[in-house]
């Protein structure tokens, strides 16, 4: 007799999906999509199928492991808990809590989890990152635009007669939007990829702008002077809804038609009819993406999408908006139900995507111990080979995950990590699905593994923190999620039976509020200004290649996998994705091997010779690990100028053969 029993996808991905457990004598026989689902309606990723692999593999960790000069050790959760507390309070007497660098990131989406944060606090506030590696650049453009960020629901998108689809791909990141965008052209509208590769999303679309890389700000500010020339903006939203319009249009001067082509390569005629059917074929959407924010001008490339959408009347509208990201769910769960914010009184930040250079010159105090969950940095932070001669000066490292990852093996004290299918939790987007999920403990763990819940609250008694509640992992859930069932009138137990849907934010500043300080939309953002970036939105052409390294390298998601996850088993070599005529002036066909080399290191890859690949780029998917080829052994440690966004693709580098 097999169980199929719905609990939540964990990765931290645009869907959220529910899927269902397969069970059959208390094992996980197979995992599949949950066709009650509003959203994902049955199917399922391969990421998502791949969580039973990963919850059985036979490389997976099952308990502690100390290094020790003979090599790895097993040791009890007890002898482990007494190492780690010995070396935090060690750390607090010499220095203080600061002294404790804390890095958790976006492995697992799941809030059962983020106790670690809370413990942190309780213990007087640590070091921890700010910025990120993924999308910290456009979030903070919207936040001088609208105030805040927040994204359409899915079915009101489908509304839409117009959807530009700016530097996504959702077809093999988000293929949840794939049946959305379909029913945009069923009902006779159009879907137009702005992407500088032929992505399989470009492909099927109706129409794709093979954008220069880095110009998408230049793009925007040529649709938004044309269509003020030809007189095609609401005024009125203009007139009652915006700040700044006067001098975003002097702004404009300087952005006509050819300046737009001349810097975007897209011709003219063609950024003209672009802007006509955006600004005419109403409502009109436009879902971005986070590849076009991995520059430097990132931050202001959104800024200038964002006053596109707001000089049309394309905001607070069914079917519109600039959705980038959609933080309302999240933003409505208890963010602090432990009470330890207000015990850290001793934070320190550092830019995250320089963490090589903050490792190797924090001072006073310098960091002693270093923690580190949901995260591989030695695979998916820039320039990992300086990062891992920084790493080797910190005198105790602790690492905790599912697998002896690149980072976990240049640590002290390794711990194994729960599995989603083994603990109860909540699942939610803070990207594209408005739902929240509820995930059931299917399995058990295996011996000699807790979850990071119980790690927490052990550490925490052995370390005294006595105001660190004792509260059970279903009462920490309960009080997590107890505002948002309130608002909503419903129960722990309805929150159990089916994911919920969270209303109010279908249609985004609906209400012509918004979060600016002046209420307004602003074009022009004295925030901004104060913040030392340009008040208007601008356009900051992108860094351009060298003699030595004339090829700009694009590190793009790989369709099945999320960053690094999924590559425990992969031996394969990367691939660099070449245009013919690149390939043909080196000599190179498709399958040879070479050698990518950049400023900051050198990678052994194959080639695959395409023309979806435009002259000028190496595409190189990431995540691979070290054992094959972990392409960020080759990314420059650069940031945008808002957000302070790992910038990674100022990144130039050379292809020659083996």
């Amino acid at each position: 007799m097999k169980d199929r029993i719905p609990f939540a996808c964990p990765l931290d991905c645009f869907d959220a999906c529910r899927l269902v457990a397969v069970v059959a004598d208390g094992r996980v026989t197979a995992i599949q999509g949950d066709p009650a689902h509003p959203l994902t309606r049955g199917k399922a990723c391969t990421k998502g199928k791949k969580l039973r692999a990963r919850l059985d593999h036979p490389d997976r960790l099952r308990q502690p492991m100390r290094r020790s000069k003979a090599g790895w050790e097993p040791v009890s959760w007890d002898a482990a808990i007494d190492e780690m507390a010995r070396h935090f309070d060690q750390a607090c007497r010499r220095w203080d809590s600061r002294a404790i660098l804390y890095y958790a990131d976006s492995g697992y989406g799941g809030v059962l989890k983020s106790v670690d944060r809370m413990f942190f606090d309780h213990l007087g506030g640590v070091t921890l990152p700010r910025g990120s590696l993924c999308w910290a650049a456009g979030i903070a453009g919207q936040r001088y635009d609208f105030g805040d960020t927040r994204g359409h629901a899915p079915h009101d998108i489908a509304r839409a007669r117009t959807v530009l689809v700016w530097g996504r791909n959702p077809m093999e990141t988000s293929p949840h939007l794939i049946p959305i965008l379909k029913t945009v052209r069923e009902r006779g509208g159009k879907v137009v990829v702005i992407d500088p590769l032929r992505t399989a999303t470009a492909a099927w679309a109706d129409g794709h702008m093979a954008i220069r890389p880095g110009t998408d700000g230049a793009l925007a500010l040529g649709m938004a002077r044309h269509l003020v020339d030809t007189g095609r903006i609401d005024r009125g939203f203009i007139d009652r809804h915006t700040l700044g319009f006067r001098r975003f249009r002097e702004s404009l001067a300087n952005f006509d038609l050819d300046a737009a082509a001349a810097a975007t390569g897209i011709p003219g005629k063609a950024i003209a009819a672009l802007a006509g059917r955006y600004a005419d074929q109403r409502p009109a959407g436009i879902i971005i993406g986070y590849g076009l924010q991995r520059y430097a001008n990132g931050g202001e490339t959104v800024r200038c999408i964002d006053a596109l959408a707001a000089l049309t009347g394309q905001i607070g509208i069914s079917g519109g908006g600039a959705n980038y990201a959609n933080r309302s769910i999240r933003r409505r769960l208890n963010p602090d139900v432990l009470g330890g914010a207000r015990h850290a009184v001793r934070r320190r930040s550092f830019p995250l995507a320089r963490m090589a250079r903050f490792l190797q010159t924090a001072q006073d105090p310098p960091v002693e111990v270093m923690m580190i969950a949901k995260a591989n940095p030695l695979v998916q932070m820039p320039d990992v080979d300086h990062l891992r001669r920084a790493f080797a000066r910190v005198p105790f490292k602790v690492v905790v995950d599912l697998f002896m990852t690149d980072t976990a093996r240049t640590a002290d004290l390794v711990l194994p990590a729960t599995h989603i299918l083994e603990e109860e939790d909540l699942v939610c987007s803070s990207m594209f699905s408005p739902y929240l999920n509820h995930s059931p403990r299917i399995v058990a763990p295996p011996p000699g593994v807790i979850g990071e819940y119980e790690l927490f609250q052990r550490l925490a008694r052995r370390m005294g923190c006595e105001h660190f509640p004792a509260v059970s992992p279903e009462a920490f859930l309960q009080q997590t999620a107890g505002p948002l069932m309130e608002a909503l009138g419903i129960t722990w137990e309805a929150l159990r039976q089916k994911p919920v849907r969270i209303p109010g934010d279908d249609i985004p500043w609906a209400d012509g509020h918004f979060a600016t300080p002046s209420g307004q939309y602003e074009f022009y953002s004295a925030r901004a200004e104060a913040d030392g970036h340009a008040p208007l939105p601008v356009f900051i052409p992108p860094a351009g290649p060298d003699r030595n390294y004339p090829l700009r390298l694009l590190t793009t998601h790989y369709r099945h996998a999320l960053h690094s996850q999924h590559f425990m088993d992969r031996r394969d070599p990367p691939q660099v994705r070449l245009h013919p005529e690149e390939a043909q002036a080196r000599g190179l066909r498709s399958g040879n091997a070479v050698r990518l080399q950049s400023a900051q290191g050198a990678l052994a890859a194959t080639i695959v010779v395409t023309p979806r690949i435009p002259p000028g780029i190496a595409q190189v998917y990431q995540g691979w690990w070290h054992h094959s080829g972990a392409v960020n052994v080759l990314t420059a440690d650069a940031l945008s100028t808002m957000g302070e966004n790992a910038a990674y693709f100022e990144t130039f580098c050379q292809v020659r053969a083996l």
